[in-house]
């Protein structure tokens, strides 16, 4: 642990000096970010907390991966001599850039395997999942484009109640099978982020880690504060506290209709029911296991593991209805 955290405070140091370096020898009021140290959620946040950029771009897939698609706009810009068409948003739109499957095409999987499965109207089903997550049901979400990088923002999701105390243990030990300490990230409507973290601003990639704010904290009592170890990590530290960590931070998702409707309205429905705009979002697979990809991998995951419902774009599946 001691190295960990040494390792990790010498990496915050050295991307601020760079960044404040940068920032003084160019003038340039933006930043983007890209390679691996790049997913540093941590050392992220502090860079754009303490170094006088206007504003902070992070490559959502900053690991070698994320080179292709470099390597295809100089192509595009540089060879082709194509335009590069700046409009001041994120041009990736969410990085949903994978594949997805049609309605035609899930609904042929789930009859040639004979699933027992509720098919709902578009309309519907924001209600419908909004309202098994209020009720503490652990939800596989696979719908849309899978996303490109590392982190699942929507599509390839699992997804619970950021209210519930014991979300994290559970999610940890019956579903990912890893560590029970192991902490989950937020997703929370862009709307609402401010109310609820110490950030004002957009994090759609999950790759910037913020306070949760003192209106949203709990309590906690001196002997509480006295524990050591695992004990420590099990006191309730806010109003959502299966996506807080021990010392009250949080790697954010920031959730916007236009980039992601199904997963905004679902956020949405759910904010309606119970009056938070958080849930859990951690990615769907296992420990060791790539994410889902296609209906049969998040089948295969879902009935592997004690997740509750599995949605396949308008198709939701109920455990307890599955044959062995």
């Amino acid at each position: 642990m001691d190295l960990a955290r040494s390792i990790q405070v010498i990496t915050e140091e050295v991307m601020l000096k760079m960044a404040h370096y940068v920032r003084r020898e160019t003038g340039m009021k933006y930043l983007c970010l890209a390679g691996g140290v790049a997913l540093n959620c941590v050392a992220n946040g502090r860079v754009l907390k303490e170094v006088p950029f206007d504003d902070i771009w992070i490559q959502p897939a900053a690991g070698d991966a994320g080179g292709s698609l470099g390597v295809a706009l100089a192509i595009w810009h540089r060879y082709l001599g194509k335009p590069r068409n700046g409009c001041g948003k994120d041009r990736m739109k969410g990085s949903y850039l994978g594949p997805r499957d049609s309605e035609e095409e899930i609904e042929n999987f789930l009859r040639a395997n004979k699933l027992s499965y509720t098919k709902y109207s578009r309309e519907e089903l924001p209600e419908v999942v909004a309202e098994l997550l209020a009720r503490g049901k652990i939800i596989g979400l696979h719908q849309g484009r899978m996303e490109f990088g590392p982190r699942a923002l929507g599509c390839r999701s699992i997804i619970g109640d950021a209210r519930s105390p014991e979300m994290q243990s559970v999610m940890n030990l019956k579903i990912k099978f890893r560590e029970s300490f192991r902490p989950f990230a937020p997703s929370v409507l862009r709307e609402h982020v401010a109310e609820w973290f110490e950030l004002d601003r957009d994090s759609p990639y999950m790759l910037l880690v913020a306070d949760v704010t003192p209106e949203k904290r709990m309590e906690v009592s001196e002997s509480d504060e006295n524990l050591a170890g695992f004990e420590k990590l099990k006191v309730k530290r806010s109003q959502i506290p299966a996506v807080t960590h021990v010392d009250c931070s949080a790697r954010i998702q920031t959730v916007t209709r236009e980039s992601n409707p199904l997963y905004w309205e679902i956020i949405e429905a759910f904010r309606k029911r119970t009056g938070c705009p958080v849930i859990v979002n951690t990615s769907f697979n296992v420990r060791g296991q790539p994410i889902v990809c296609t209906p049969a991998d998040s089948y295969r995951c879902f009935m592997r593991t004690e997740i509750d419902c599995l949605v396949l774009e308008s198709f939701l599946l109920s455990k307890a209805q599955q044959s062995v």
